[in-house]
């Protein structure tokens, strides 16, 4: 069993690596801040708009509320990791641009201390910037009688990754609580230039480049009540601290001179606050909602306060025939959900809100009460408008997660 898990440390370290170089994105609203930020967590709760706060299951892992590592039978050891397959289509008033990106998205590891203490530890992105675009505008000058050519560029690559480490303790029957210590790491670089037609005129560019290490942490708490003698809703919360980033940071204008502006530590990560609930019935039906709240306007990003507080709203439905039928079907999961997301910047005024629907299907790959099941999902979403010179997005994501659940911990008898 040692070397088994020897074994799956190492490859933890080694798909962590990889996935913290080639976490991607085509998205020109990731201009912004520190780009999108990843919500919800893996398979099960992707494919449910994303719940997390309430979610609590004895087959999945949840270490968006680190009070739900408790629910694993006391005899697992759980695996999980998850890849994504994103097409985009982003529509301004003139053109219509198509990307394709694809992602090694999380790896994790989920097991049991006592019957009372679990433990989950593993990496998944914080935030993903990625964008690239060209503007080209002929406009009348008062230089001149003639018109000026004006080429804007902007591009941008990166994001901020998340190691986490978490107990799960379960002081008494229905109570969990938890907590993960959360390391946040990587680099992000924005790049911005205008260039003209007329020689006299300097061409100016912008160079910001952040490089991130932070550690904070979050809290989770969850209760169970019993409704009936088949019915029960679990009822959680979250709360992240603020943190202040430990970040070498410098912005770079080039011009007829060139300025290098440092702006080391200036940064932070926001505290939030989640809530929610999920409704369990007959062992077959999951349904919740979920929301949360991000205090944005409280963080400096190259010294300012340009952005404002976030909310999050989220439902969700899982269903399961029959856990143990002989039927193959009545053994899947079937999954959807929704979520709402309200941005934490303005572009030209205007909040870039996004909807998100999710729909999915969980494939045992054999009968017992801790099957390894394949998750595989899509979620459509869509952010922006072609009003007002912004941009339109719409995407398509595939998901696929693998949930690895294997007896370790069971005394075996000798003959």
């Amino acid at each position: 069993m040692i070397r088994r898990f020897v074994f799956i440390v190492l490859m933890i370290g080694g798909v962590c690596f990889s996935s913290a170089a080639q976490n991607k994105l085509s998205s020109p609203y990731t201009r912004n801040g520190y780009g999108a930020i990843t919500e919800g967590g893996f398979g099960q709760s992707a494919q449910m708009g994303g719940l997390s706060a309430g979610l609590r299951s004895a087959y999945f892992t949840n270490p968006s509320n680190p009070a739900s590592y408790t629910a694993i039978d006391t005899l697992n050891f759980r695996i999980e990791a998850g890849a994504s397959f994103i097409m985009e289509r982003n529509t301004d008033a003139e053109t219509v641009k198509r990307s394709k990106t694809g992602n090694l998205e999380y790896l994790a590891v989920h097991f049991p201390i006592k019957k009372w203490l679990a433990t989950s530890f593993g990496m998944r992105p914080y935030s993903t910037v990625g964008y690239e675009s060209n503007i080209h505008v002929v406009e009348p000058t008062n230089l001149t009688q003639d018109t000026l050519v004006s080429d804007y560029t902007y591009e941008g690559e990166g994001g901020i990754n998340q190691l986490y480490l978490g107990l799960g303790f379960k002081p008494f029957t229905n109570l969990s609580v938890g907590a993960n210590l959360l390391y946040h790491f990587g680099n992000i670089e924005y790049n911005s230039g205008v260039s003209f037609d007329k020689s006299y005129i300097y061409h100016v560019s912008q160079t910001k480049k952040i490089h991130v290490r932070d550690f904070c942490a979050n809290l989770g708490v969850q209760g169970s009540f019993k409704l009936g003698a088949t019915q029960f809703l679990t009822v959680g919360a979250t709360y992240q601290f603020k943190s202040e980033m430990k970040a070498d940071a410098e912005k770079t204008i080039v011009s007829s001179d060139t300025v290098v502006l440092n702006y080391d530590n200036n940064f932070d990560t926001p505290a939030s606050f989640g809530i929610g609930f999920v409704y369990h019935f007959n062992n077959r039906v999951l349904a919740g909602f979920d929301y949360k709240h991000t205090s944005w306007s409280d963080i400096r990003f190259f010294g300012e306060k340009p952005f404002e507080d976030g909310n999050r709203f989220a439902w969700g439905l899982q269903y399961l025939p029959g856990k143990n039928s002989r039927r193959y079907y009545q053994r899947m999961y079937y999954r959807c959900g929704l979520s709402v997301d309200k941005s934490y910047y303005k572009v030209k005024g205007e909040n870039i809100n996004k909807v998100a629907v999710d729909a999915g299907f969980g494939f045992p790959l054999k009968k017992g009460l801790n099957p390894t099941v394949i998750n595989v999902g899509v979620e459509y979403g869509k952010c922006g408008t072609t009003d007002n010179g912004l941009v339109k997005e719409q995407y398509l994501k595939g998901t696929i997660n693998v949930t690895i659940n294997e007896r370790w911990f069971a005394k075996r008898k000798l003959e």
